[in-house]
This record gives C-alpha cells, sequence and structure tokens, in this order.
C-alpha cells in the first residue's frame, strides 16, 4: 500500500517558479505565511498530498464539515516576475521516518513543476518573549547571502539545525542541484500561533519575491498576540518561585 502519494487536479503551467513550502510547526509560523501568500495572490489549486503519517485525525471546518489532512498545491501567474508554486498544510509527519518520506514526495512536486528555486519556511522557538522577532536564514550556498539579507533576513544566529520538512527539503534540494533558502521567523515556542512573526516572515519574503499584500487581515491579530505575551511577561516577572521564569522543556524546535 502507498503510504504518501499526490493528487493532481491540473497539470503545472508555472513558468520558472519558485517553490514555496510551509507547513504547521512551531507557532504555525510556516503555514501562516504560506497560506496569507495563497489566499492574497492568485493562486490557483493543482493538487493536495495525503500520507499515512501524517497524524490521525479529521479536521472540523468552520462550516462543521470535516476534511481529512493534507498539504495542498497552489500555483501563482506572475506577468512581470517568476511564478509562485506553493506547498501550505496543516500538519507534518508524526514519526522521522514519515518525515524523510513526505519530503522525498515533496521533491517529486518541485520536479514535476520544474522549479527554479526552493523557499521553505518555518518558526524557530527561542522559549521566551520576543518583542521585536528577527527571520534567521540559511541557504545553499554562498552567493545567495547578499539578496536574502536585502530582504530583511539575517545570518546573525545559532541556529544549528532545522527539524522537519523545512530542514529536509533544502537539504534534499541541495543535493539534488536547486539554489534554496530557509527562512526562521523567532517566536517563543509557547504561543499555538504566532501572527507577529508571521508578520516579520512576510515582510521579508514579500521584498525578497516582489509581492505587495495586504496586511489589515493580520493587524488585529498581532495586537491581541502582544497583549497575550504581555501578560505572560508581567507574570514571569512576578514569578518568584522560579529562578528564571522560563519553561522546563526544550522549546527551540524549529518546523
Amino acid at each position: 500500500m502507498e503510504t504518501t502519494r499526490i493528487e493532481y487536479e491540473k497539470e503545472f503551467d508555472a513558468e520558472n517558479p519558485i517553490f514555496i513550502e510551509g507547513l504547521a510547526g512551531i507557532g504555525h509560523v510556516g503555514r501562516n505565511v504560506v497560506s496569507y501568500i495563497a489566499d492574497h495572490t492568485d493562486a490557483e489549486h493543482v493538487g493536495s498530498v495525503h500520507s499515512h503519517h501524517f497524524p490521525p485525525f479529521a479536521m472540523v471546518e468552520d462550516d462543521k464539515t470535516v476534511e481529512t489532512i493534507k498539504n495542498t498545491i497552489y500555483q501563482v501567474s506572475r506577468d512581470d516576475n517568476r511564478d509562485l508554486v506553493i506547498l501550505e498544510g496543516n500538519a507534518q509527519a508524526s514519526t522521522p521516518q514519515g518525515h524523510h518520506e513526505v519530503a522525498e514526495k515533496i521533491m517529486d512536486i518541485v520536479d514535476d513543476c520544474d522549479a527554479s528555486e526552493l523557499i521553505t519556511v518555518g518558526g524557530y522557538g527561542q522559549g521566551d518573549v520576543i518583542e521585536d522577532p528577527s527571520v534567521f536564514s540559511v541557504t545553499t550556498s554562498e552567493k545567495q547571502k547578499e539578496e536574502v539579507e536585502s530582504a530583511g533576513a539575517t545570518f546573525d544566529h545559532d541556529v544549528g539545525q532545522i527539524v522537519g520538512v523545512s530542514g529536509l527539503l533544502l537539504a534534499r534540494g541541495k543535493e539534488n542541484g536547486y539554489e534554496g533558502t530557509c527562512f526562521l521567523g523567532e517566536t517563543p515556542g509557547f504561543l499555538l500561533s504566532d501572527p507577529k512573526s508571521t508578520e516579520e516572515v512576510l515582510k521579508v519574503l514579500e521584498q525578497y519575491l516582489d509581492l505587495d499584500l495586504d496586511h489589515s487581515e493580520l493587524d488585529e491579530k498581532v495586537e491581541e498576540s502582544q497583549q497575550v505575551l504581555e501578560k505572560i511577561q508581567n507574570l514571569k516577572q512576578s514569578d518568584s518561585g522560579r529562578e528564571d521564569g522560563v519553561p522546563d522543556s526544550d522549546l527551540g524546535y524549529i518546523g
């Protein structure tokens, strides 16, 4: 039985596309960023990725219907720039074996659309409140750094590993001759969804990809999240039962 499969609804017609991946992970930064791009461009649904390695539950939609967990493929045609092929989704694999298998299938999509470049997006958990999140970057080659830095990302960080598809896809892409970049938004690690980090990564990607997106839908969510973080910070400062007020668990997961 095939445990991971791609279901195409139509053929790609994107020209010289940049492939962009963003799946659920810490702070849901990757998924939120890439979903926002898909929702605010003329993105066309192309297909989906299904896997038995995804978590065993169904998603309940706003209208109270259910959908299977999947990763969704879109393409965006642009007259004056390279087209985009987008992969966004609400889940990653649950096991190391599953991560590798799903990453290989996604590389098949990269090959199928004849991508010219790879971009992966994720979050980097710091385990503490981040007032002004930075966007960290990792690339497959030195020559990409100047363009990435000019877009607003930084290579001045201590990231040692990239967990999940965002890392595996970038590494496999390099092995297969693709140039690629991973953009990582700093996030506390204890927020289910981090709109502030999402917005900062979006700003960088807008510059890098020559996009112009309306951020109005994010503004209210950013304000709400900052209020939550302020309350958490106040609680930590008043917590005399711990030496530092920081949770013991390791929140440096990237994905």
